[in-house]
């Protein structure tokens, strides 16, 4: 949202309407009733030209069914931006009626997905059959610094960024670590950066006696994130479901080699062995021998680094702007009345 409102093209003023915040219950209720009265009094005075909705699952649909209707009852085209890491996997246990209702509310102009499986996923749970639906991956700034600090020490620096907890991983990342010979691991520091299940983890790494190794930083800032990953030389995102990660694609962009899952979009920005190393998901030995084998290779780290460099230049940000600005006057043409 935040790239999107930062549109430099003077043709779109984009305005953004939270619906969600991670904060306690009430602030949760306050952000979501109070967004969807805004973002629908906007459509219904007419103060937009076109309607883009970002949606995951389960309470992102109530919030954004509002809308949606809205726009419907306007005239208004709208685009329905798909995020979920596993949208058909919330949609599929429902009862009938239930997922009759939610495909209803979800009528929109234009799909845009994270990946191509993830729009198969889409269009079978949705039926979205008569409505186009087009893969628009997650874009990536690439860095303008692109130097990187001399090494001053045979350590070998692994992040992880992204809400820690068991969806992406985390706690296998830390049994990884401890799956390592001794010697190996004092060559590493493992950074752990985010929000989600950070006590818990630390309380993870300390029964383990690993506090030497692992450190769970908790959240940081965008300045803080990128001087992590310029220092960096793996990125672990062991995840078990995925939509396509944006922290992946600016470790990528820095040159940092990923070690990562093939779920959801990963597959289609990661090629193991050629500008990263693929594990399957909940698999700690498996993640343990990626690390040994780029912590003993110093030819494949140097290789990996610089393709992982060359692939995100695929995700860079004006390649993505360039499409949605498209997509957004194509969709205000055909308004209707």
């Amino acid at each position: 949202m935040r790239l999107m409102v930062d549109q430099p093209d003077e043709r779109f003023t984009v305005t953004a309407v939270p619906t969600f915040v991670d904060t306690h219950i009430a602030g949760r209720v306050w952000v979501g009733v109070s967004g969807m009265i805004l973002a629908t009094a906007r459509i219904l005075v007419g103060h937009i030209d076109v309607l883009h909705v970002h949606l995951a699952h389960g309470g992102s649909v109530v919030r954004k069914a509002v809308p949606l209707l809205a726009a419907r009852l306007r005239g208004i085209p709208a685009v329905v931006h798909g995020h979920s890491f596993n949208f058909s996997g919330w949609l599929d246990p429902l009862p009938a009626g239930v997922r009759l209702l939610v495909r209803a509310v979800l009528r929109a102009d234009h799909w845009l997905v994270l990946g191509q499986s993830l729009a198969v996923d889409y269009q079978r749970s949705l039926g979205l059959s008569h409505t186009p639906i087009e893969v628009l991956y997650n874009p990536v700034v690439m860095p303008a610094d692109r130097s990187r600090p001399a090494r001053t020490s045979r350590s070998l620096a692994v992040v992880s960024l992204g809400r820690v907890g068991r969806r992406k991983g985390s706690y296998d990342l830390v049994r990884a670590v401890e799956l390592l010979p001794a010697d190996l691991r004092t060559r590493l520091h493992v950074v752990l950066a985010g929000d989600g299940e950070v006590e818990q983890l630390r309380t993870v790494v300390a029964a383990r006696g690993l506090d030497e190794v692992i450190e769970v930083a908790g959240w940081i800032e965008p300045p803080e994130r990128d001087q992590l990953l310029r220092g960096a030389d793996i990125f672990v995102l062991p995840s078990y479901h995925e939509g396509l990660p944006m922290a992946l694609l600016e470790a990528m962009a820095h040159g940092v080699i990923p070690i990562t899952t093939p779920v959801g979009g990963i597959p289609e920005a990661v090629t193991d062995g050629v500008d990263g190393l693929l594990v399957p998901p909940g698999d700690p030995a498996r993640l343990a021998a990626a690390l040994q084998r780029l912590s003993q290779d110093d030819e494949l780290r140097t290789r990996l680094s610089e393709a992982a460099r060359q692939r995100a230049q695929a995700f860079d940000i004006d390649r993505w702007r360039e499409r949605l600005g498209q997509l957004w006057v194509s969709l205000a043409g055909r308004r209707r009345a």
